[in-house]
């Protein structure tokens, strides 16, 4: 079984038990964001809804701002993704974020991504740019 059709099982199963309760919608939102397509508008309803609803916290900014990089309001993504960072300076997800929506827009990036590697150094994020320096490194041995 593909891992989003498990996902979409998953979140079935819990809707049946409550359509309504939070983590189903959590989880409903961020099942739209792996599809994405027409489900993005669908993530930022939820999303929207939470924010809302319910205290800003930043993993509300950081789902709202992921909707907009999908749509690519990159601009306004980072508004909300600042904002999450003053809330917790060291959340993985915003840095990562961060660096993304940065360099998307064109801006410099790296005090997220050295904030991001200090902070989080097990991230998917720092793994793969470590895997592909490495890469580069043995590809640029391999030439000179």
């Amino acid at each position: 079984m593909h891992r989003s059709d498990y996902a979409e099982k998953q979140l079935r199963i819990m809707q049946q038990v409550d359509e309504d309760h939070t983590l189903t919608q959590l989880a409903n939102a961020w099942l739209n964001l792996a599809v994405g397509g027409s489900k993005i508008q669908e993530a930022y309803l939820i999303f929207q809804d939470f924010s809302e609803k319910y205290q800003m916290t930043g993993l509300i900014l950081n789902g709202k701002a992921v909707c907009y990089m999908h749509k690519g309001n990159f601009d306004e993504a980072e508004t909300l993704l600042l904002e999450a960072l003053n809330k917790d300076a060291k959340d993985g997800e915003t840095l990562a974020d961060l660096v993304v929506c940065c360099l998307h827009l064109g801006k410099p990036s790296s005090r997220f991504l050295s904030q991001l590697k200090l902070s989080h150094p097990e991230h998917l994020l720092v793994k793969r740019m470590t895997t592909a320096e490495d890469s580069f490194d043995r590809a640029v041995q391999t030439v000179a």
